[in-house]
């Protein structure tokens, strides 16, 4: 699926993000190896862009389902969709934590601190101002005296989205 301009926005302030919050680990890591406090070398490299390919697999898979979702009427089946994204990402992430920690190929802090970047990155833009969620409603219903019965169409984190 195609991402749209707006979704497809999002994603590569992210992807800036996480690759910078990379490149800032790696150079923590470097400069602590020239002091003898943490290994330098292929496996903290190897980690830190696969950890950083799994986090931007994890929020394209955000972007890809949000999408989705706001075409689809039924909310028990947005409901159904959301859960079952949400848990198919949590066990990638799972995934690729244990073989960050099992395989000698990467360094298991270098492989698990970037799942954190693209929420890092969040953060920043909140703080500094340069992103706002914008809000998503749909149409209301007949009952539109009722302030209860409009619902966004964006599930809320109570509903099974990322906490």
């Amino acid at each position: 699926m195609k991402l749209r301009p707006e979704s497809k926005k999002e994603f590569v302030r992210i992807a800036g993000g996480t690759s910078l919050c990379c490149a800032a680990m790696w150079v923590i890591f470097a400069a602590l190896h020239l002091v003898n406090l943490a290994p330098f070398g292929a496996p903290v490299l190897l980690g830190g862009a696969v950890g950083s390919a799994v986090a931007l697999a994890n929020f394209y898979g955000i972007c890809i389902m949000v999408q989705e979702l706001l075409d689809e009427p039924d909310e028990a089946r947005r409901k159904m969709i959301l859960r079952i994204s949400y848990n198919s990402r949590l066990l990638l992430q799972a995934v690729w934590v244990i073989v960050a920690i099992a395989a000698p190929w990467f360094h298991f802090l270098a492989g698990t601190l970037p799942l954190l970047f693209p929420r890092i990155t969040i953060y920043y833009l909140q703080i500094t101002g340069r992103y706002t969620p914008a809000s998503y409603h749909r149409e209301p219903e007949e009952n539109a005296d009722d302030p209860e019965e409009e619902t966004s169409a964006l599930p809320g984190p109570d509903e099974g989205g990322e906490h």
